[in-house]
């Protein structure tokens, strides 16, 4: 009998560890799955407001003022941010030549975070916001999130960039939406409730002491 103990005690051991690995991995869908709770204090400015983008976008970020502007909140640690890198690859490569696009990076650490972000090829502008400075002034608190200027600094959109966790539905590319109709000089598109829930990772607790860094690609 001594000979089956062993392979009977790795199937079972392997059986333990798929179930702990599909647990992980149902646990990580659900939780995404659900809205990211409101702060109790959140306060949002309403869309159509004209905000100024020197305020909107401090540190020395290098920006064309005669062109729009797409903020991308971004935490590297928040697996919904790194799940729509593809995506926006794709917005670069499409919009990048007429509408400026700045990753404002969301995390508890400053500590190598630019050089961190250079790692995913995003060839855009980065400003850290340790202090959660631009997230409180266009009213976002999660990741990953869009947020959409035009070049007078009117508040456009704020909110989702898919209904899907992926970014794969091209239906729900509710920033891309946003942004072709802003080129055109179209209205803005009246856009599901679903474009304007937040779903993703809560923003890390701010730093005690206000640090803006930038980087330029």
């Amino acid at each position: 009998m001594r000979p089956h103990g062993k392979p009977i005690l790795a199937a079972g051991c392997a059986a333990v560890l798929l179930t702990l690995v599909i647990a992980v991995f149902w646990y990580q869908d659900w939780q995404y799955s659900l809205p990211t709770p409101r702060p109790e204090a959140l306060k949002q400015p309403a869309l159509g407001m004209v905000m100024s983008v020197a305020e909107v976008l401090p540190g020395g970020a290098k920006y064309d003022p005669s062109r729009p502007l797409l903020l991308h909140f971004f935490n590297p640690e928040c697996p919904c941010s790194r799940f729509n890198l593809d995506h926006i690859r794709e917005l670069t490569r499409t919009y990048g030549d007429r509408v400026n696009i700045v990753a404002v990076l969301e995390e508890d650490s400053t500590d190598n975070l630019i050089d961190g972000f250079r790692k995913t090829g995003l060839a855009i502008e980065a400003v850290v916001d340790a202090n959660r400075t631009l997230a409180t002034a266009v009213g976002v608190y999660s990741t990953p999130q869009a947020v959409i200027l035009d070049a007078r600094g009117t508040l456009l959109y704020r909110g989702n960039y898919n209904s899907s966790r992926y970014c794969v539905d091209r239906r729900t590319e509710y920033a891309r939406v946003a942004l072709d109709a802003l080129l055109a000089h179209r209205p803005q598109p009246a856009l599901e409730p679903a474009a304007f829930i937040a779903y993703g990772c809560r923003l890390p607790r701010p730093q005690t002491a206000a640090l803006l860094a930038r980087a330029t690609p």
